[in-house]
């Protein structure tokens, strides 16, 4: 995973970069003011990272170790529990208003969108990430998302078994 903790550490020096060339944002600022700055940092990502595409961080290399990592969590019996925590607020599988969610790096993911959990089991397994970072479902895929940004920053398609 060496590599894949090196892209991730990549894009957060990149963030923190990109979010120390944005004005910062005032220690009572409003909800206009904060979505603004949502949308400028985003906006910012999303131009330095103009050529950013599936499995930059996600790699070829990496997707195997973590689908054996997810896959053992959710598979089974053992895994009923885990597959109900990830059911949970995941836009794809409740139906809400995200069906037209776009799954591509650095699209923004919906404001109006619930966020699934991580069984906590299977969080601690996936390597962690820093606090710019985390890990979700929509649908049977695994998104690395922005936090602050509130993009997408890399996907794997159904790494979720039917």
């Amino acid at each position: 995973m060496k590599d894949f903790n090196d892209r991730v550490a990549k894009y957060v020096e990149l963030h923190k970069r990109v979010a120390g060339e944005i004005p910062a944002l005032k220690d009572k600022s409003n909800p206009v003011e904060i979505s603004g700055h949502k949308l400028a940092l985003a906006t910012a990502i999303r131009a330095a990272r103009s050529n950013a595409k599936p499995g930059d961080i996600f790699t070829e290399d990496v997707r195997p170790q973590l689908l054996r990592i997810i896959r053992g969590e959710v598979r089974g019996a053992a895994g009923k529990d885990s597959r109900e925590t990830i059911k949970e607020g995941n836009p794809k599988l409740e139906g809400t208003a995200t069906q037209k969610m776009q799954m591509s790096v650095n699209a923004s993911y919906p404001d109006d969108a619930p966020l699934s959990s991580v069984p906590p089991a299977l969080l601690s397994k996936l390597p962690k990430l820093p606090d710019e970072l985390d890990y979700r479902f929509v649908g049977r895929d695994l998104i690395l998302r922005d936090v602050a940004a509130n993009i997408i920053v890399d996907f794997m398609r159904e790494v979720i078994p039917q």
